[in-house]
């Protein structure tokens, strides 16, 4: 590659990694062509991009970014797995992938600015989904006042009873 083009890709490269909250590295050798379109195909539709990229252009566009603490993994054969959507459908796609391609491994990465193990991305895809996050979080917050305004008026019923009992009593006498 002419030194030109690598520029460019450094370039390119580098302004992608700022902009990332998500990136997996994952070493894809001993995967074939029609394993690699499928994964790519796979993590597309989830709004994922896998990219191979040469070690040293990857160290040099890494410097500055979040990607910087990964440096020690850029060895061998390295893909890319990045995301700005839920990194949980991406880790799912490559659970599922890994399970069909043995070949598939993934050697960390990281979410926000929390770097990740290859054992913490297999773990994210067994997580609900963001929107299911949020439905369970929005029933418990709708489930609260209603259990509150039930507390409430069970000590109100008991008063109300004790006072009936009261007056029953004075009745009687």
């Amino acid at each position: 590659m002419e030194r030109q083009k690598k520029e460019k890709v450094v370039e390119e490269l580098g302004s992608r990694l700022k902009e990332l909250d998500c990136l997996f590295l994952a070493d894809y050798s001993g995967m074939n062509v029609a394993q690699v379109t499928k994964l790519r195909r796979e993590l597309r539709n989830v709004g994922t991009d896998f990219t191979v990229v040469k070690n040293t252009l990857l160290r040099i566009a890494s410097k500055g970014t979040k990607a910087e603490v990964l440096q020690d993994k850029f060895d061998g054969p390295n893909a890319i797995i990045c995301t700005n959507a839920d990194p949980i459908n991406a880790a799912r796609v490559i659970a599922g992938m890994a399970k069909e391609i043995p070949n598939l491994k993934m050697k960390a990465g990281y979410i926000g600015n929390r770097a990740i193990t290859a054992d913490d991305i297999l773990k994210l895809a067994t997580l609900p989904s963001r929107e299911a996050l949020i439905g369970k979080f929005i029933g418990l917050l709708k489930g609260q006042p209603s259990r509150l305004v039930y507390a409430l008026s069970g000590n109100l019923n008991k008063l109300v009873l004790l006072l009936n009992s009261i007056k029953m009593q004075k009745e009687q006498a």
